[in-house]
């Protein structure tokens, strides 16, 4: 996956972060993989109930290594088109859209997002 972006939604760094997957294990090389993510992600990572000190630590030291892109006017459009035209939520309309705009791969094991079929939306399972 030489120079391939790869965006993340909330379930795949939460279960990267507890080690129930790697990347190298589901074909991506860090080195050569530019790391993105929504800033709907980074939202809903640091604003869990009861959030321990040190997941709070290990959330932003991963989020740190990632491009966080911000939300602007062409993944609003393209939220809104999804979400006008699915039953996905809005959040995850959000991620869909932050990865087609900047041409990346989602990492999900969100059945609603590896199923959806939209334009653009390339997603990879991280589970076997």
């Amino acid at each position: 996956m030489n120079g391939t972006k790869i965006a993340f939604d909330t379930c795949a760094v939460v279960k990267l972060l507890n080690k129930q997957y790697d990347l190298l294990s589901i074909g991506i090389n860090v080195d050569e993989a530019q790391l993105l993510s929504s800033v709907i992600i980074r939202m809903e990572l640091l604003s869990k109930r009861g959030i321990q000190s040190d997941e709070e630590r290990d959330i932003h030291v991963f989020l740190n290594n990632l491009v966080i892109v911000p939300l602007d006017e062409a993944i609003e459009k393209k939220a809104i088109e999804i979400r006008r035209n699915t039953p996905v939520k809005l959040p995850d309309c959000i991620v869909a859209a932050t990865s087609i705009i900047f041409d990346a791969i989602l990492l999900t094991d969100d059945r609603n997002l590896l199923n959806l079929s939209w334009p653009g939306l390339r997603t990879q399972s991280i589970t076997s």
